[in-house]
Formats: C-alpha cells, sequence, structure tokens
C-alpha cells in the first residue's frame, strides 16, 4: 500500500476551452503515416483529420506538480485509425 498519497495515475489535469475543427482529407495524404497493424477509421467513407486546441489546467505528474509546467496550451493535429484485436474492432 502507497503512502504517498500517489494513486498510481500517471497524469491528471483538467482539459478547458476546447476547441475542435474537423477536415475531410484524401486519404493518400494519411497512408503513410497510418501505424503497422491498423488503417485509417473513416467517418461515412471520409478520412478525417482533427486540430485540437485546449488548455491543460492544474496538470500533475504521477501525483507531482513540476513548476512551470501545470498550466499551459495545447494544439494536436490528429487522425484517426482502427484495428482488430481478438475479433474485437478498436480504435
Amino acid at each position: 500500500m502507497r503512502t504517498d498519497g500517489h494513486t498510481g495515475t500517471f497524469l491528471t489535469a483538467r482539459w478547458l476551452d476546447l476547441v475542435m475543427l474537423n477536415y475531410e482529407v484524401d486519404t493518400a495524404l494519411l497512408e503513410p503515416f497510418v501505424p503497422a497493424g491498423t488503417a485509417l477509421d473513416l467517418w461515412n467513407g471520409h478520412a478525417l483529420v482533427s486540430l485540437v486546441g485546449f488548455r491543460f489546467v492544474d496538470t500533475r505528474l504521477a501525483g507531482i506538480a513540476v513548476p512551470g509546467h501545470t498550466h499551459f496550451e495545447e494544439v494536436n493535429l490528429r487522425f484517426y485509425v482502427r484495428r482488430v484485436e481478438q475479433g474485437d474492432r478498436r480504435r
């Protein structure tokens, strides 16, 4: 049993002011970046790229606040893949 108050969670934070913009793109643009063992996860037959912006607030790593890294903005550019594992589709 731990006595330092840490719950075993690596990262905790609050996400505030979230904005998400989705764009349809040609699958040929994304195919070179699809990890081995996965396939593009299409929505209505189209590949999407998302631009996601938000603020991390009260961020902690393993329960510890890292000075200068507790409140900050983040922007992600992402696309979506799927894989089949033991008969289950996972996204």
